[in-house]
């Protein structure tokens, strides 16, 4: 596994980019106001629960060969392997440990390890900056997205008894850590103008409690927000570009967060926070209220979400820190068994912004999946996103995204994504001075 990280992190470092645009910081923590004539220095994002699949883990390793000879010890099993799990795939490295003693005692004690590395070039009209689009921020660029790594204790909530856990998943580094770092985790790869930083996205303890409702999953530390459709993780969202409901809404919390079944067809989700991200930092921390109720029939075609991050959404003049309230609905449906429709909806309010008062920003992206085949995927994205003011992106004014692109799987680690975006803004010029900006993008995912 050293070894792969080392050649992941060696890969990333030996990208230096030409001499960049100046970077830019996440706006849920460096405020754009609407008369800043440049592009905003802002650079935003979020991630959550959401309707594509989540990566599944690595299928349990099962036990390795008898030991032969006279003389050659018997080899000892710590536990009995779980069953194999027809669905998962085994990637590089577990493959590669999936003989040794490594292999076993990572089996018996339900640990997993993967990743992938995401890597993209983007042709763009713009010269130098795509901003207000992230991801792909830097223009006619190549970027080094991802290295991702992921190790989690796993929980069997098929089983009842209570069981405990952990999860933790590092991007080491990548250019989509800029967007993700919350105020208050190691500003200075920020601060420093770093193209490739290095952020533990989610560390968290995690626990299964069969005693409350159907079934009870509760995580303490830093996760992933619960709202929204697309995600950070490049293997589980569409495009290696993002919407703006995705960009400039929440994208981690730190405090706590729990899951309950209630029924056969409903889960209650709900917690407490820091805020939206913020890490542990008191000048921007402040107590906010996580929410979720989820709609799901085991054998039903559609699914459905209502989110909610509520707290004082007064924005903190002493820390320049943006502090909202955010609604979402996400809709999931199946038309068949090739395609599906998603909606993410959302609306987002502050108070105080400087030189505004109370402003709002909302949007809502459809999005239809057409599966092909096993191997090829496609997906076309329509949103509408109103910054009302141009506290988030810099222009206020209504946008308009349409983004197409494919997935196909050369092998089952090897992922290539082409894909071709239209912006338009019909208020203002953020995209270098202009109203239109045009993107075509293409992403290699390698699955280790």
């Amino acid at each position: 596994m050293f070894t792969t990280l080392l050649l992941s992190t060696t890969l990333a470092a030996g990208q230096p980019p030409a001499p960049p645009p100046p970077l830019l910081t996440t706006p849920r923590n460096t405020i754009v106001l609407p008369t800043v004539p440049q592009p905003p220095a802002a650079l935003p994002m979020n991630q959550p629960p959401a309707a594509l699949p989540k990566t599944q883990p690595p299928a349990a390793v099962g036990q390795p060969p008898a030991a032969t000879g006279a003389t050659q010890a018997p080899v000892t099993v710590c536990c009995e392997p779980a069953p194999e799990t027809p669905a998962a795939t085994k990637y590089l490295f577990e493959r590669c440990i999936a003989e040794t003693r490594v292999g076993e005692l990572m089996s018996c004690r339900g640990i997993t390890v993967y990743g992938w590395t995401e890597m993209s070039y983007n042709a763009s009209s713009a010269a130098n900056s795509n901003a207000p689009v992230f991801m792909i921020d830097r223009a006619n660029r190549y970027l080094l997205n991802q290295n991702w790594l992921h190790v989690e204790k796993t929980l069997d909530t098929t089983k009842d008894e209570r069981q405990f856990g952990w999860n933790m998943d590092w991007i080491l580094p990548g250019s989509d850590a800029r967007t993700t770092l919350p105020r208050g985790l190691w500003p200075n790869q920020i601060n420093n103008g770093q193209l490739y930083a290095i952020d533990p996205f989610q560390f968290y303890a995690q626990a299964y409690l069969p005693g409350i409702g159907k079934g009870t999953t509760v995580k303490v530390g830093r996760f992933a927000t619960h709202v929204g459709y697309e995600l950070v993780q490049a293997v589980d969202t569409p495009f290696v570009s993002r919407s703006y409901n995705f960009q400039y809404d929440p994208f981690t919390h730190t405090g706590i967060w729990a899951t309950t079944g209630v029924g056969e067809n409903w889960t209650v989700g709900y917690g407490a926070s820091t805020g939206t991200d913020t890490f542990i930092q008191s000048a921007t921390n402040r107590l906010t209220f996580l929410g979720q109720l989820k709609w799901a029939p085991k054998e039903g075609k559609t699914t459905a979400a209502v989110n909610a991050v509520i707290t004082n959404p007064e924005y903190i003049q002493a820390a320049a820190f943006p502090v909202y309230n955010y609604y979402n609905f996400v809709l999931t449906h199946k038309f068949g068994d090739k395609l599906s429709y998603v909606l993410d909806a959302g609306y987002a309010h502050m108070d105080g912004a400087p030189n505004i008062g109370s402003t709002s920003w909302y949007g809502a992206a459809n999005y239809l999946i057409f599966n092909h085949t096993d191997k090829l995927t496609s997906t076309f994205r329509a949103e509408l996103f109103e910054d009302t003011d141009g506290f988030r992106t810099g222009f206020q004014g209504l946008y308009t995204e349409v983004t197409y692109g494919l997935a196909y799987k050369l092998k089952p680690g090897i992922i290539i994504r082409p894909s071709f975006r239209y912006d338009n803004n019909a208020d203002s010029n953020p995209f270098e001075g202009k109203q239109n900006l045009y993107t075509g993008a293409i992403d290699l995912i390698f699955r280790w």
